[in-house]
């Protein structure tokens, strides 16, 4: 998604309207606060009650244990006995039951908060440029209509609180994002911004598809995979001074573990494992004579 020149055009009501109708068109700019503060001193508000709960729970099995009556006494042995204290005045038996029934409703509460939490922090913050590109559209719209989305600056003043829910650099190389960042960009000012088959009117925003920008930059490291080999090859061929066919070597190499490292999902040890493969093969193609020869 990029930024278009000013339009007055609008197909959508302004404001949350048609904020909406850009992060449904752009998952990328599916962006929202954690509320990561205000979750966290909930969850710590319901663990105070828990324990607050749990301590009287505990005094009144206690109570309850040292009771006279055989009828409490079987609390400890029978949950039906229990469960049938709350047909009782609750002056004559105490509210054992009751207090778990109330802990019960709040652990719930308390599991689920916990439960949320725990997948809110598993949520990634937003691409930077995703961020920019939302906040300019943001800014845009607030100053072409003079408002602002109600809360003031619930997104501009909390970028550490904020998250993504959905992310096209997610699981990307580091090429991929590059040409996200710079490619796309360069290309919009250059040629993009003149197809109007690509702007969406109901937002103002020109549209790339993500799915043609992966597939090509699979197309293009797939063609710098295939080019590396075969070019080191026909180098190491017509050289004939083996200090230089050492040099190029050396420089294939470090050229091919940064194509590794930016052009695939790879883990470290499995580039260093690839690099040494790369390596012994053109070493074995001098060894063997393969090249021109001194």
């Amino acid at each position: 998604m990029t930024r278009p020149p000013h339009s007055t055009h609008q197909t959508t009501t302004p404001g949350y309207d048609k904020l909406a109708a850009l992060m449904a068109l752009d998952p990328g700019s599916s962006i929202f606060r954690r509320f990561a503060k205000l979750n966290a001193k909930n969850l710590l508000y319901l663990q105070a009650e828990l324990v607050y709960l749990q301590t009287d729970l505990d005094e009144c099995v206690q109570r309850d244990h040292r009771s006279s009556s055989d009828e409490k006494r079987a609390y400890a042995f029978s949950v039906w006995r229990l469960q049938e204290s709350l047909d009782q005045s609750e002056e004559e038996y105490p509210s054992q039951w009751r207090k778990v029934l109330e802990a019960r409703a709040l652990l719930r509460e308390y599991n689920e908060a916990l439960l949320q939490q725990a997948q809110l922090l598993r949520f990634s913050a937003p691409d930077p440029s995703d961020l920019e590109v939302f906040k300019e559209w943001l800014l845009r719209e607030e100053a072409s209509h003079y408002q602002k989305f109600r809360p003031m600056y619930q997104w501009h003043e909390n970028e550490p609180d904020l998250i993504a829910l959905c992310s096209r650099h997610e699981g990307a190389d580091s090429f991929t994002r590059w040409v996200y960042r710079s490619v796309i960009p360069w290309f919009h000012r250059r040629w993009g911004v003149n197809d109007l088959n690509r702007r969406n009117h109901a937002t103002d925003v020109w549209y790339y598809n993500n799915r043609t920008i992966k597939s090509r930059t699979y197309v293009a490291s797939l063609l710098v995979a295939g080019f590396l080999p075969a070019s080191s090859m026909i180098a190491l061929y017509f050289l004939r001074n083996m200090v230089a066919r050492l040099v190029t070597i050396f420089v294939y190499n470090m050229v091919f573990v940064l194509v590794m490292g930016l052009m695939v999902k790879a883990r470290k040890v499995d580039i260093f494992a690839t690099a040494t493969a790369f390596a012994a093969v053109q070493v074995a193609m001098i060894t063997n004579g393969n090249g021109s020869g001194n």
